[in-house]
């Protein structure tokens, strides 16, 4: 199952196929997302592999014809891709046009094009379903033009937010469609968009093209269930420091579709001003701040002994020098270079914001007992110092007031005033009255702190004593982990997070197979690992994900500061609602 649900090679397979099954000199034309969706699986070398000596985007408006080309065109079914396919028709650029589309196309689409094919140029249409990014081989993402759309209230937005709506769906169902499985559907009570989305999905699904997703039963498997969540459920797993290699890259640097940026890295060499997922980062990627940087250690060490330059080194400045004094580069030391680069600029980053001391308040407001008076001790230590960034402040107290909203009011007010004394612009001070707005606990349906029921504080308790002595950075565990263990076990509660279908079987369902979970407002990387680690578990049949194939996505990758961001364009829609 794993190697069925590997979206990664599902992906990989369907670009390969369109390319393998047109021979010759060719070039690739794409669209915004699908150029996204393409250079996540696939790179430059195995590209060219493929006989493609031109990568386009299909909205670049270039006159130049080259009809000794064959045009493979990789493209969303929109209506705006449609009208550029008509144009580009109308006056052909190239010898021969093969067109895939990620997505159902409709039929009144396909007449459009056929009518502007009078050179009949066209030579194939095919629907390959990949109108999703894989950023992992179990994590994926339906971008949105407008992601604070997704953490907004549906009504501010009609227009836009129905976009979204689509968007979403259009996403998850060729998700569906790739998998070849259709899911029943359960979303979170509570949540506009959830259940709209999941509305959507079931009326596509079921209804609309109810043969084309059909695949029948598979004896003895219970159903596969899409799980349908609002990231507001959970405004603290992005609001964290992250302290695991992959993770800490996007917190503090950045990912876009698998890229890093590295060009305001003083000294950086210009080759490596860009930094692409290797298979050393695949290996690395979950491990530690520090086992990562081990591990870095061990390809600097090779790398001196291949270059003769046998030295010691002591820290990651040690190896940083090594390396910038060395001249020409192998494939291997291109690597290398690039991770003690990304580390090098990881180390300064924690060093110069502060950021172990910030990260273990954090931890102990999110992760321990109730401690009021301790918690809000520390977290006025750190607002104080002028050593702390404003963002990690910032950070510090939105977390401390998700943690205390009824019983430290006071407390809250103290410290929102102690960041006004730092200068702290009034509209970063007022995002925290808005998160409290819209993921306080009155709106919540998990419990985000264990501190609801006598039950789940005493439970809370006992995992902080058997777990003992452990990383103090990294005692979050994402709630996520704890609502998919209640699915598979059958006990997640039918009210919270209701089916768009009800059970029609007297007996009770099996545990899925197969679950996908799809967060409105972003995944974090943090879950992604925790997700990954229950599949490896699954894998050696340890533990209740035993059996199981997880898969996660999203409408993209949080970080504190996107989501931070996201919650800022919140707030400006909220002014035109007059207070919403």
């Amino acid at each position: 199952m794993a190697q069925q649900s590997d979206l990664v090679a599902v992906l990989r397979s369907y670009v390969e196929r369109m390319l393998k099954e047109v021979p010759g000199m060719k070039v690739l034309l794409l669209d915004a997302e699908t150029t996204r969706v393409v250079s996540t699986v696939y790179s430059q070398s195995d590209i060219l592999e493929q006989e493609v000596f031109l990568v386009e985007r299909l909205d670049s408006d270039k006159a130049d014809q080259l009809f000794h080309l064959k045009a493979v065109c990789f493209l969303r079914p929109t209506r705006e891709n449609v009208a550029r396919l008509r144009k580009e028709l109308r006056d052909p650029r190239f010898g021969e046009y093969h067109l895939v589309f990620t997505n159902r196309l409709e039929d009144m689409r396909i007449q459009d094009l056929a009518e502007m094919d009078v050179k009949e140029m066209v030579q194939q249409v095919q629907e390959y379903f990949g109108d999703f990014i894989a950023l992992e081989t179990h994590h994926f993402s339906v971008p949105l033009p407008r992601p604070h759309l997704a953490l907004q209230p549906f009504a501010w937005d009609f227009g836009n937010s129905s976009e979204a709506i689509s968007r979403m769906t259009e996403g998850v169902a060729s998700l569906m469609l790739s998998l070849r499985r259709r899911f029943q559907l359960r979303y979170q009570r509570g949540s506009e968009l959830c259940e709209k989305l999941a509305q959507s999905v079931h009326h596509l699904t079921s209804i609309e093209e109810r043969e084309l997703f059909d695949f029948g039963s598979r004896g003895g498997d219970g159903d596969p269930v899409m799980l349908i969540l609002d990231r507001r459920d959970d405004p603290v797993t992005p609001l964290l420091s992250q302290w695991t290699y992959q993770a800490m890259v996007h917190e503090l640097l950045g990912i876009s579709t698998n890229r890093v940026s590295l060009r305001h890295v003083p000294g950086v060499k210009k080759d490596f001003e860009e930094a692409h997922q290797d298979p050393f980062f695949r290996q690395i990627m979950y491990s530690n701040f520090g086992d990562a940087g081990m591990a870095i250690k061990s390809l600097v060490d090779d790398w001196s002994k291949e270059s003769k330059h046998t030295k010691d080194f002591q820290s990651i400045e040690d190896m940083a020098n090594f390396i910038d004094n060395l001249s020409d580069y192998s494939h291997n030391q291109g690597v290398t270079y690039k991770h003690v680069t990304l580390m090098s600029e990881l180390s300064r980053i924690v060093e110069q914001r502060l950021l172990m001391q910030v990260s273990s308040t954090e931890q102990d407001v999110v992760c321990q007992a109730p401690s009021l008076a301790a918690h809000y001790e520390a977290v006025a230590q750190l607002v104080g110092s002028a050593g702390v960034e404003e963002a990690d402040k910032l950070r510090l107290v939105l977390l401390f007031a998700l943690r205390y909203e009824k019983d430290g009011r006071p407390q809250i007010m103290q410290l929102l005033k102690q960041l006004q004394d730092f200068g702290v612009d009034t509209n970063k001070l007022a995002v925290v009255r808005t998160l409290l707005k819209y993921c306080g606990g009155d709106r919540r349906v998990m419990d985000l702190f264990s501190d609801r029921s006598i039950s789940s504080r005493f439970a809370s308790l006992a995992k902080q004593h058997i777990k003992g002595v452990e990383n103090v950075y990294t005692q979050h565990t994402p709630p996520l982990v704890g609502l998919l263990e209640r699915l598979a076990r059958g006990r997640l509660p039918e009210f919270d997070y209701p089916r768009v279908e009800a059970n029609r079987s007297p007996t009770a369902p099996k545990a899925p197979k197969l679950v996908i979970v799809f967060i409105v407002g972003g995944t974090t990387y943090e879950e992604a690992k925790a997700v990954a680690d229950l599949n490896a578990a699954a894998e050696r049949n340890e533990g209740w994900s035993a059996g199981m194939r997880l898969v996660l996505g999203g409408t993209g990758v949080q970080s504190s500061s996107r989501f931070l961001r996201d919650f800022q364009e919140v707030m400006t829609n909220e002014r035109y609602q007059g207070g919403g």
